[in-house]
């Protein structure tokens, strides 16, 4: 992550993370301990990702919504996959899919898993966070 921020910092990307209390504002609206690895983009560049990643779900702005869009598409497609309290969903692609790990998990490598609008179960795709691939 520190070679794409960096990356991103040198072509004038405007990044900006997020300080500690508004990380544990997070953690406290859904009730959860996160994990390092996912603290550590928080902490990267949570709040602006400037050009880079525009118009993804996925920053401080709209991270407070992400699990109740989460919620609808799931709804929607009339999954009989159900959100646990510890899911956490970190990201949302325009209503069609999103990410999540379980916190329940509580280390550095929680597992990521996507769920695409008509899968009606979600996939795992990455062992952690912060796996290149």
């Amino acid at each position: 992550m520190n070679e794409i921020i960096k990356k991103l910092k040198m072509k004038g990307f405007n990044i900006e993370g997020l300080n500690s209390l508004q990380i544990k504002k997070i953690e406290d609206f859904y009730k959860v301990n996160l994990p390092e690895d996912y603290k550590y983009f928080l902490k990267s560049m949570g709040l602006n990702g400037d050009a880079f990643m525009r118009g993804e779900d996925c920053f401080y702005d709209r991270i407070f919504e992400l699990r109740n869009y989460a919620t609808e598409l799931l709804e929607e497609d009339r999954s009989n996959f159900k959100l646990k309290p510890t899911h956490f969903i970190f990201y949302n692609h325009q209503g069609y899919k999103f990410a999540f790990f379980d916190t329940a998990d509580n280390n550095t490598d929680s597992s990521i898993y996507y769920y695409f609008e008509g899968d009606l179960i979600p996939s795992k795709r990455h062992e952690s966070f912060l796996e290149k691939g």
